[in-house]
């Protein structure tokens, strides 16, 4: 170990080694101090581990060449050493400071749960007994909500009811469905029975006294929800 920091230049170095800037003479020679120079082999080495999970994460957006070729041009006709590692170190912080910008930016836009826990969706495709009529439903366990497809399953006076038949064979009514589908939310003591594999079932019922305690006539369309 090496007492207090690096020189600027050392310092530089090490930063333009962990951004992959270095080639030729110039990596030679720092791969050499990382094996001479304790303090400069740490140095590189934290600065991989400030820069890998963003550079694993976020995919790298280069500028044109149009726009290095400008900034050369600009600095000097023939740059010196000092002036090419300065703008090899400028090129580099760019990069790092796009990239820590862009994971940032994915850190404040998207939404983290509560827990660690993947979230699950619940998935089920109804269809008649020919296959002819189909439709569509997903379920939310954790809002407790179905989305329903739109549907023409309005039968005159009768209105689609929408049930869960859980293994005891018991049909619940999760409620009325309307024309267009939409959102159904689902009572919290029906939720238990919404799991992988159970039956879902649409049967044609008087929308006056809906909810039922059970179906009145049979199903029109039926398909299991796949929890994954």
């Amino acid at each position: 170990m090496v007492d207090g920091p690096l020189p600027p230049d050392r310092a530089d170095l090490a930063a333009e080694l962990a951004l992959g800037l270095l080639e030729g003479s110039e990596r030679a020679e720092a791969l050499r101090l990382c094996l001479s120079d304790p303090g400069f082999a740490a140095e590189v080495e934290a600065w991989g581990h400030r820069l890998s999970p963003l550079l694993d994460a976020t995919p790298l957006e280069w500028p044109s060449h149009r726009v290095w070729n400008a900034v050369e041009v600009r600095i000097a006709d023939r740059p010196s050493s000092g002036q090419i590692r300065s703008l090899r170190l400028w090129r580099g912080g760019a990069i790092a400071a796009g990239v820590m910008a862009a994971s940032l930016a994915l850190v404040l836009i998207l939404p983290r749960p509560a827990s660690q826990a993947p979230e699950t969706v619940g998935v089920s495709q109804l269809a008649d007994a020919q296959g002819s009529a189909t439709m569509a439903i997903s379920y939310d366990p954790q809002a407790g909500v179905l989305r329903l497809g739109p549907n023409s399953l309005q039968g005159g006076t009768k209105s689609p009811e929408l049930w869960v038949i859980p293994e005891d064979g018991v049909p619940r009514s999760l409620g009325l469905i309307g024309a267009d589908g939409g959102r159904l939310a689902v009572e919290g003591r029906l939720r238990q029975f919404l799991r992988n594999g159970v039956t879902l079932a649409i049967t044609l019922e008087d929308p006056a006294t809906a909810p039922h305690k059970a179906p009145t006539s049979t199903p029109i369309l039926t398909g299991k929800i796949s929890i994954i």
